[in-house]
């Protein structure tokens, strides 16, 4: 079975490198509605046998069951790669086979991405990873791990390069594949003004531009 897994953080503590950009009160209203965003595009991509939301934020946590989404609750929140391995074991013990971790915050990621990400995985594939960088080629945007515990999670600066080393000094296949919508991310106005700047609508492009423009 392929399951998805989406690490989230306290809203209130997200996007720390928006400071000075958005208010606080901004950047949670941002990072819950990258969050729904996400979690709308996972639950309608095809290949994916289970959603799940690993998570400390009560509000967070009542929205993913009402959406179908199990949920992996947390006391707090140690580091995004902490989470990511901790739900990758708990997965293996409902069944899962492969796990897809992603990120929140990718405003352009659309359904037929995610659904590309399982199609990928499927049985008979090797062993190994599947790796989705970020668009300046140092982080990791998407990761698809098959066993789940096939290798530990780094995610973070140089992340990219640190999870195919692992793969690779375990004997594991490794594979890259560069999807326009999941490479996008949101951490700095500059991140911000591009997507404001391209053609891409949706809830947090609306915001954003709702947001610079009090501010104008």
């Amino acid at each position: 079975m392929i399951f998805a897994i989406l690490p989230v953080k306290n809203p209130k503590n997200a996007k720390q490198r928006l400071k000075g950009f958005l208010a606080v009160e901004e950047r949670e209203t941002l990072a819950r509605l990258l969050y729904r965003q996400t979690l709308a595009a996972l639950r309608q991509a095809e290949g994916i046998d289970h959603v799940v939301v690993v998570t400390s934020d009560v509000e967070v946590a009542e929205h993913a069951r009402c959406s179908g989404a199990l949920v992996f609750e947390e006391s707090e929140q140690v580091s995004h790669s902490v989470s990511a391995d901790a739900a990758c074991l708990r997965a293996m013990e409902l069944g899962a086979s492969t796990v897809l971790l992603v990120p929140i915050d990718v405003p352009t990621v659309m359904p037929a991405d995610f659904s590309q990400l399982a199609a990928s995985a499927r049985p008979g594939l090797p062993r190994g990873l599947i790796v989705v960088p970020s668009s300046d080629g140092a982080g990791t945007n998407a990761l698809v791990r098959t066993p789940p515990d096939c290798i530990e999670s780094r995610f973070g600066p140089g992340s990219f390069r640190a999870h195919l080393d692992q793969a690779l000094s375990k004997g594991f296949h490794a594979e890259v594949q560069c999807i326009p919508g999941l490479m996008f991310d949101i951490d700095t106005p500059e991140d911000v003004a591009e997507l404001l700047a391209s053609p891409h609508e949706c809830q947090v492009s609306s915001f954003l531009r709702a947001a610079c423009a009090s501010k104008s």
